[in-house]
């Protein structure tokens, strides 16, 4: 028998309340199961997931999906985005960008026998992923390619938003940090399309990030002294922005993170592929930007 669960600590408008120990995994309840079947798998999973079954049809996934390799240890590896969910992949790039984010990153995933928990610190939610659903998501192709922890992230978030948006009671709760709360962009059939970098940072270490616009039009002043700050201070910040036009190969409507800022250029990673770093002028940067947003991981 396999089993999947959600379940939270402090509300009971996406699942039952439960008291969960977060260090003990083991002690966790499920509140679905299923058979190992088919028929089983193919009626369940789809409820909770957005898994194309007919892109890996003819696959003995249920009963082979154990003979995947998962690998759940907390360091990303370089991911390519497939989803609309650029929002997410830069939020947790922007986290691993320093050394105290991937820190609340490791504390956030827990490999079980089972499959793997993804812990919500911001909200004291825990979504286990069962092995079963993690090995269909990788092999659909259907989800962020490369690394499997962000794979779990993503399903884990997906489940969540989806609860969310199902449950319109709870998005009349006024909380600007429970993934769009009320606002609930996305939709029933695509969960995750659009939301926040803020949102994940938050959801993974409990912290509000901040925001700061540009002006319409050349850069405003606060944004070039936000700039030097965040220059000074590299590891001290998780940073993501997006565009106001599509110059030097950007996307606009897109989030980006920022890895690095020095004197002449703003490196980011480009979620579409965070192998390859692009490297923007700065004063083209100042120009172009939309907006800013940064957690200060050094102020907790």
């Amino acid at each position: 028998m396999l089993s999947i669960s959600a379940f939270t600590t402090n509300t009971n408008a996406i699942v039952e309340k439960r008291q969960v120990n977060q260090n003990n995994p083991k002690n966790l309840v499920s509140i679905i199961d299923f058979k190992k079947t088919q028929e089983k798998y193919k009626d369940f999973v789809p409820k909770f997931y957005t898994i194309d079954f007919d892109s890996i049809a003819g696959r003995q996934y249920v009963n082979n999906y154990a003979n995947t390799e998962i690998l759940i240890d907390g360091n990303l590896e370089s991911i390519k985005q497939v989803k609309n969910d650029c929002w997410l992949l830069s939020g947790i790039n922007a986290l691993a960008n320093t050394p105290k984010g991937r820190e609340y990153i490791k504390k956030a995933l827990v490999k079980t026998n089972d499959g793997t928990v993804v812990c919500f610190k911001g909200t004291n939610t825990n979504i286990v992923i069962p092995q079963i659903v993690l090995s269909a998501a990788k092999q659909s192709k259907k989800y962020v390619e490369g690394s499997d922890d962000m794979l779990a992230i993503e399903l884990a978030a997906e489940y969540y938003k989806k609860k969310l948006i199902v449950n319109k009671d709870y998005m009349k709760i006024e909380d600007p940090n429970i993934v769009n709360g009320k606002f609930a962009l996305g939709n029933v059939k695509d969960p995750l399309a659009g939301g926040f970098s803020s949102d994940i940072m938050y959801l993974i270490t409990e912290q509000k990030a901040k925001t700061f616009f540009n002006a319409k039009t050349g850069c405003s002043k606060k944004i070039k002294d936000l700039v030097k700050t965040l220059k000074d201070n590299p590891e001290k910040y998780a940073i993501t922005c997006n565009f106001k036009e599509r110059l030097n190969g950007l996307y606009i409507h897109h989030a980006y993170t920022i890895k690095k800022i020095d004197d002449e250029f703003v490196t980011l990673i480009n979620p579409h592929n965070s192998a390859n770093e692009e490297k923007i002028p700065i004063n083209d940067f100042y120009g172009n930007v939309r907006s800013i947003t940064f957690l200060d991981l050094e102020s907790f």
